[in-house]
């Protein structure tokens, strides 16, 4: 995923790592223990830069895995801090390390399940949270960033109309979480508009890649740890209300290049932007191709076991509804308008990174000893 160096920014991950000296600077990352958090700052500090963490779920094993997975010359580039976005002065501790050249706003209440659970917890981290951090920004113009990139959703636009969500299509996300993005995502473009807080937001679809700890939730990850279950394979399931979903991919190392595109673009600050996917996919067919891939994958150490993979499939279970939770049909982005600015396209097609998350799933559930997947070395 080779792109040209902006001058006001570290360039996007590349097929081998950057050479420390092509990027420098200071970069605050909230959510940075997280899935993508953890490859966004994997990134930057490959590239040379000084990141600042800041994450409500610091423990010793989360912060050992993220440090484990960069070079150790990095390691005194990277600080992190343990605080919750709903709290002002956890967020001014996180500040004291600026001025930074972008903060990535990542920190988000992001299991639909657990939103729906807790409406409250939802809005205040991923609505409140985000004035928050806007807010602490705006009030110290001084050391005001270049960009602030906030993550958002495609669930904002609710059910589909149409071919594809553009920018301008209406937003209609109505679940608790869809709306509590849906609030910080706005409140990401009247800051803008109101106080010239350089805010990018990104509306991004599924990502999915190494690392991914949301086992019980999200789709893939969840498959994957039936398939590679240490005793024995499993067969993943698949929600019967799920069989007619169909959903954007994209690999989180694009995911990571769109990110850096956004905060080292000028012409990207104050608007809002969709992250196409690679793949737009029903959900029998993801995990249909996620067997395949991780048996071919076993076949190299375990034949018995890849032939017992592609023997179990995936089965259709029937679960009751979990209360308060809203469903979406279909989605599917339509990228023109990122792509126009900074010439952004996914580079990682939906095999070639599924191959990659197959190869770091078998080793975190089969293999204790294997280190985590460096970013940007593998292609």
């Amino acid at each position: 995923m080779v792109e040209s160096e902006s001058p006001d920014g570290p360039r996007p991950p590349a097929t081998e790592p950057a050479p420390t000296s092509t990027a420098n600077g200071r970069y605050l990352v909230t959510g940075g223990l997280g899935f993508l958090g953890g490859h966004l700052v994997r990134h930057l500090l490959a590239l040379g830069g000084e990141v600042t963490v800041f994450d409500n779920d610091v423990t010793a094993a989360r912060t050992a895995r993220l440090r484990a997975a960069v070079p150790a010359a990095a390691g005194n580039r990277l600080r992190v801090v343990a605080g919750d976005i709903r709290r002002p002065e956890d967020i001014q501790q996180a500040l004291a390390d600026s001025p930074f050249r972008s903060v990535f706003h990542l920190a988000a209440y992001s299991v639909i399940e657990r939103a729906a659970q807790d409406p409250a917890g939802a809005i205040a981290t991923n609505a409140l949270g985000t004035v928050n951090l806007l807010d602490a920004l705006r009030r110290a113009p001084a050391t005001l960033p270049d960009s602030v990139v906030i993550a958002s959703t495609d669930k904002v636009y609710g059910e589909m109309e149409g071919a594809r969500y553009t920018e301008q299509s209406a937003l209609r996300g109505i679940g608790v979480y869809d709306a509590a993005k849906l609030a910080g995502d706005v409140m990401g473009q009247a800051f803008h508009q109101c106080f010239d807080v350089p805010t990018v937001v990104l509306r991004l679809c599924n990502v999915f890649g190494p690392d991914d700890p949301n086992r019980r939730y999200r789709l893939i990850p969840r498959a994957l740890s039936f398939v590679f279950d240490p005793g024995g394979p499993v067969a993943p399931e698949l929600y019967f209300e799920s069989i007619g979903h169909w959903r954007d991919y994209i690999f989180v190392d694009d995911v990571v290049a769109a990110l850096l595109l956004a905060a080292a673009r000028p012409a990207c600050r104050g608007e809002v932007f969709n992250i196409a996917g690679c793949v737009n996919l029903n959900t029998p067919e993801v995990l249909r191709r996620v067997v395949e891939v991780a048996a071919g994958h076993e076949e190299g150490h375990d034949p018995r076991r890849a032939e017992k993979i592609m023997e179990n499939g995936f089965r259709v279970v029937v679960r009751g509804q979990t209360s308060g939770v809203t469903t979406i049909s279909r989605q599917h982005l339509d990228g023109t308008k990122f792509g126009e600015i900074t010439s952004f396209r996914p580079r990682v097609d939906f095999d070639q990174g599924l191959v990659r998350t197959v190869r770091a799933a078998r080793a975190w559930h089969l293999d204790p000893t294997a280190q985590p997947v460096l970013a940007g070395t593998a292609r």
